[in-house]
Parts: structure tokens; C-alpha cells; sequence
């Protein structure tokens, strides 16, 4: 026969239906992502990565370009500079 004390030792060992209620249904299931959900998701994030990769790429030759154009123009400034020194040097002499 069994006694109060099987059944409370019987509901420490298995789940009542009680405790089944915390766990999550089928429908709860259904708004995880599945397998190949994810793997879309990997796949646009995959693409997306590469377009950034592909855009930093660029900016980056664009940045090499102006800097090349700025060391440039500071090139001939310093030349303008200097011939200008020398002008003054001479109709300004000392």
C-alpha cells in the first residue's frame, strides 16, 4: 500500500504537473529561431560584414589620396615660403 510519505518522496522525484507548467509549451517554441533561421541570419550578417569591410576599404583609399593632396600642398607652401623669405630678404635687406 501506499502511504502520504511514498507520495511526498514520489513528488520530490518527478515532476508534478504543477512544475510542468513552468516549462515552455509549443507555442512558446515556435518564436525561437530555428536551424535555418539562424543560418539566414548568419548569411545577412555575413554579407553585411563584407559590405563594411568593402566600405572601410575605400574610405581608406580615399584617406591615402587626401593625405598624398595634403603633403602635396604643404610641399609647395613651404617652397612659397621660402621664396618669399628670400624677396623680402631682398627688398627688405638688414
Amino acid at each position: 500500500m501506499i502511504t502520504d510519505k511514498d507520495i511526498t518522496k514520489l513528488k520530490t522525484v518527478f515532476a508534478t504537473k504543477e512544475d510542468l507548467k513552468e516549462f515552455a509549451t509549443k507555442e512558446d517554441l515556435k518564436r525561437f529561431a530555428t536551424k535555418e533561421d539562424l543560418g539566414e541570419m548568419r548569411k545577412d550578417y555575413t554579407e553585411t560584414f563584407h559590405t563594411v569591410i568593402e566600405m572601410i576599404g575605400d574610405v581608406s583609399e580615399k584617406l591615402d589620396a587626401v593625405l598624398v593632396e595634403v603633403k602635396d600642398n604643404k610641399d609647395s607652401l613651404n617652397n612659397h615660403e621660402r621664396r618669399i623669405d628670400r624677396l623680402e630678404d631682398q627688398v627688405f635687406p638688414n
